[in-house]
């Protein structure tokens, strides 16, 4: 007889705080690119924190290889984020300069303003601009000017000293890139959410979560503890979540690793475990933990879509699921006002006559990699939001799907056309 955490239900168990706290004491502690990318992100204290909270953990701290190759490949452009920060902000100040002077320009029509007083106004509006422009660029140059060195990859040097798991043999990296590219096809945690990246991102494509976690539990399994990963990232193909709640794992993911080694797999980000590192007898200032959590939102927000749907692009990407995926163009028609831009899992079995013991995952790979081509043609703007997203409020399994809050008003007049 089993009980109710036994066999396929093992990773539906809820991790409690006293467990947390054990995995932090007890566990192999692996940490993604992310987190040591995110190093030059946080505040000085912050960053020293969380390099402190992780030499405490001694000979249990381990980085995955793929993990330590993203952190090299990305590393330049994470320390040079105050340089994007700045030119950031002073485009951005470029264009409000456009917009105000356009504003002045319309306004100065209407009310019949002569050109000497509407260039009077532009000149004050670009003197501002200039002027905050330029005060940007002397508190960079100033910051530029009091760097010295990289203390944040001194302190890496030392704390990761022996603490990085070997690469992968040539075959056995092959055959891994093979099972994360099956993953993401199937919509198999971890890493599905990465299947939108570019070939020439990285050498492995949309394959760096899968090896990562490959290495970490490989690593965890031969020194027979539990696993704990310190993550930044918060997408769906590693956490459990309902709405804003972090509840753990994808329970796929905990049952994975107890089928392979019997033992627990936890999952934290930087902003958990700084606020937990009382635990390991690590003083932390108390603005530490929101810090990060700041970055991680921020991180979030500069990921976001950048462009919307159009009229002619959503046309464009249901010409081509007409003729290549016509279950999934039909479901994508039912997304309209009236149903809120959603779409039920019920309805999806209804329109494919789906069989009930089949699962969807891979459903919504064919609007990805339609939009993908559809991009390369220049028919969809790039930086639209995936259209057609599985959502999970109750768990592992696909409760509904959602488009973009732009889509349902173009469905409708698409359908009136």
């Amino acid at each position: 007889m089993n009980g109710l955490y036994d066999g396929e239900f093992a990773g539906y168990k809820i991790a409690s705080p006293e467990e947390l706290d054990g995995a932090l004491r007890e566990a192999v502690v692996a940490v993604d690119a992310n987190v040591l990318l995110d190093l030059y992100r946080f505040s000085p204290q912050t960053s020293s924190d969380l390099i402190k909270t992780f030499t405490s953990l001694g000979d249990r701290l381990v980085v995955p290889h793929q993990a330590l190759r993203e952190f090299w490949r990305h590393r330049q452009r994470a320390q040079g984020s105050p340089r994007g920060a700045t030119k950031a902000a002073t485009d951005a100040l470029a264009k409000s300069a456009r917009s105000m002077n356009d504003c002045l320009a319309t306004w100065a029509k209407a009310v019949g303003v002569n050109n000497s007083e509407l260039a009077e106004l532009t000149g004050q509006v670009n003197e501002l601009v200039n002027g905050l422009q330029q005060k940007l660029q002397q508190v960079l140059a100033h910051a530029d000017a009091d760097r010295t060195g990289d203390p944040i990859l001194e302190q890496l040097e030392e704390l990761l000293r022996g603490r990085v798991t070997a690469p992968l043999a040539e075959d056995e990296h092959v055959d891994c890139v093979a099972e994360a590219n099956r993953r993401i096809d199937a919509e198999i945690p971890p890493g599905y959410k990465d299947a939108g990246k570019q070939e020439d991102d990285s050498a492995d494509g949309g394959a760096g979560d899968y090896l990562v976690w490959y290495q970490a539990t490989r690593y965890a399994q031969e020194k027979e503890r539990d696993l704990l990963i310190v993550t930044r990232d918060e997408k769906e193909d590693w956490w459990w979540r309902q709405g804003a709640e972090f509840i753990g794992p994808r329970p796929e993911l905990s049952l994975e690793y107890s089928d392979l080694t019997g033992r627990r797999l936890f999952l934290m980000r930087p902003t958990d475990l700084l606020a937990r590192a009382s635990v390991l007898e690590v003083d932390v200032d108390q603005d530490s933990s929101a810090d990060a959590g700041r970055v991680a939102e921020d991180e979030d927000a500069a990921e976001e879509p950048t462009a919307e749907w159009t009229l002619e692009a959503l046309s464009a990407l249901l010409d081509q699921l007409d003729e290549q995926a016509p279950v999934q163009a039909e479901a994508l028609r039912l997304a309209t006002p009236d149903r809120r831009g959603r779409v039920s899992r019920e309805e999806v079995y209804a329109l494919g006559d789906y069989a009930d013991d089949r699962m969807l995952r891979g459903f919504t790979r064919p609007y990805r990699r339609l939009t993908a081509s559809l991009q390369a043609r220049g028919l969809i703007p790039a930086g639209v939001p995936q259209i057609f997203v599985a959502r999970y409020p109750d768990g592992v399994k696909t409760s509904y799907f959602s488009v973009p809050d732009e889509v349902p008003p173009l469905l409708d007049a698409l359908a009136r056309s």
